[in-house]
Formats: C-alpha cells, structure tokens, sequence
C-alpha cells in the first residue's frame, strides 16, 4: 500500500484530501493508499498569511511537515490544496529533498493541449493568477476567464450544502456567465470546490474538472473510475 502524505491548507482541506484518497483508494479491490493528515495552517486566515510571506517562512514550516515525514519512509506527497501548489516551487523542493510531490499546478499544464477557452474558480487571486500562468505556459492562445472568492471557501469550511454555497455565493450566475463568453470547461481551482461540484455539474451545459481526479492516476498509475 503506498503511504501519501496529504498536504493542505486548513484542516478542512487537508480532510477532504485525506477523504478524496480514501473513496478513490476504496474503489479497487484493495487498499492502494494509505494518506495522512498533514494540514499547513490552522485556518484560512493563517492559510493566507502563510501563502503571503516570505520564502524562508513558507520553507521552514515546510520542512517542519516534510523532514519528519521522509524520516518515516514517505516518499509521496499531495498537495491538495491549489493555492498552496501555485505558492511555494514543490517541484524543485521535492528535487531537493528527493521525493514525489503531486500538485494542481501540473495537471493544468496537461489541460493546455485540450480546450482553448476555460474558466476557473479560484479562492483567490493570487491562485486565479498561478492557474491562469501555468495554463498560458502550455498554451499561449489559450483564453482564461478566473475568479478568486475566499467567501466560497468559508462557506464550505461553515459546513453550508453544496445547494446553499452555489446560490449564496453567486456561483450559478458566474457560470452562466463563463458559459456566454464560450469557455469550453470549468477547473475548480480550489480543493474545497470539489464538495459542491455534483450541484455545479446540475447546472452547467460544459464539462468541470476536478484536478485531484489526475493527480491521483499520476501517483498510482490507475485511471479514476
């Protein structure tokens, strides 16, 4: 069974990374992932702050996750949490500390070579601008119309049904409106968006893509079914 260790933002985030494994893991016939619960911050202020400091700061509480996990034998890690992904270079820190750190931020340079016009739901827009430029990275043309709401967030971390978030939060009138200017897909550029993406999927007409789902096929070599 392979041993993940699942790094996020908040608590919340970080348990429905550590859920999202076990639901996916639990569709084969046996085990294929054993994921434990490493959150970066205590909350989404604390998550905001962390994703706004300076580079020391932002590695030295990562070492503090990291260091102690790799002394354990983990040598996989998913970072479920978009934001973070597009806030700290994992790629050349796992190159460094010679492990394999599964992010966001490398599904979308694979989602470049597939549509040409996307919209993205972000929890702000520090992660909206990271998503957009990695995107772009891909493929130049492409056109991406973004968001960033951290009020989303809350609403999810509040415990509100999928149904209250998406008429709250003036979701249903933003994918109206993504769908009007052409975009051909939806990334949910937060992973807490998951949890209401079986309501978004009621009310859009285009595709919504979950990243997790291919991070998932990239770290175990089996398809999400």
């Amino acid at each position: 069974m392979l041993r993940v260790a699942v790094i996020a933002g908040t608590p919340v985030d970080t348990k429905m990374g550590v859920d999202y494994l076990q639901g996916r893991s639990g569709e084969y016939c046996a085990p294929v992932c054993d994921p434990l619960y490493m959150p970066v911050a205590e909350d989404c202020d604390a998550q905001i702050k962390f994703q706004y400091t300076d580079e020391a700061n932002k590695r030295r509480r990562l070492d503090e996750i990291f260091d102690p996990a790799i002394a354990d034998g983990i040598e996989d890690f998913f970072i479920y949490c978009n934001s973070l992904s597009g806030a700290f270079d994992f790629e050349t820190y796992a190159a460094e500390k010679g492990v394999k750190v599964y992010t966001p931020l490398q599904v979308y340079r694979n989602l470049g070579s597939r549509y040409s016009r996307v919209g993205v739901i972000a929890a702000h827009n520090l992660s909206a601008y990271n998503i957009e430029k990695t995107l772009l990275e891909a493929d130049p043309d492409m056109y991406v119309i973004g968001t960033g709401n951290m009020a989303i967030v809350s609403a999810v971390e509040a415990g509100k049904t999928p149904e209250e978030i998406v008429s709250e939060c003036g979701i249903e009138a933003l994918v109206r409106y993504m769908e009007a200017c052409g975009c051909e897909a939806i990334i949910l550029g937060c992973t807490h968006f998951p949890y209401f993406k079986a309501e978004l999927g009621r009310l859009c007409s285009i595709p919504v893509i979950d990243p997790a789902d291919e991070m998932f096929s990239a770290m175990t070599g089996l398809p999400v079914r």
